[in-house]
């Protein structure tokens, strides 16, 4: 009787775990969709030049590591960054990412993924395409929603191979 206990016990835990494992990935799912939905948001500000819609969905401590371009810290600093890339003249002509896996852990959501983007530079009529691969950490804000507090990014060819 013991023996037939100790196996319905056993049975009953690795339903439970199995369980509670397809529940974390449905929620890892829900999030992927989340943050995809909200960086749709985001690109979309910056592609139409709306720097100010752009910022909503960063947090005031932003910090910005672009590829050949120093740290950025802060909201404030990532703006006249952002303006001053526009103002040199370049066309963002589009930016896609993909995600490709999102990991939670407190209040935090990290996101890995890769993108692709055209850029039709001054005195250029053809866009120069790039791609590359990023990592977004985004952060829970009191009110529930994410915003970027970390964000990598880089191309996948150094600037001497293009």
């Amino acid at each position: 009787m013991k023996k037939w206990r100790m196996i319905f016990i056993s049975g009953f835990a690795l339903v439970f775990l199995g369980g509670c494992a397809h529940t974390g990935t449905q929620r890892e799912e829900k999030l992927k969709v989340r943050v995809e939905m909200i960086g749709r948001k985001a690109e979309t500000a910056f592609l139409a030049g709306e720097v100010d819609t752009m910022l909503q969905y960063y947090t005031e401590d932003i910090i910005s590591m672009p590829q050949s371009y120093p740290m950025v810290k802060g909201k404030e600093n990532l703006r006249r960054k952002t303006e001053a890339i526009l103002s040199l003249g370049l066309k963002f002509e589009s930016l896609e990412s993909t995600t490709l896996d999102v990991k939670s852990s407190g209040r935090y959501v990290y996101e890995i993924g890769t993108f692709r983007q055209a850029v039709i530079l001054p005195g250029q009529n053809e866009p120069t395409e790039s791609v590359g691969k990023y990592v977004t950490i985004w952060e829970q804000q009191p009110n529930g929603d994410l915003k970027i507090a970390v964000e990598i990014y880089n191309s996948d060819t150094s600037n001497s191979e293009k």
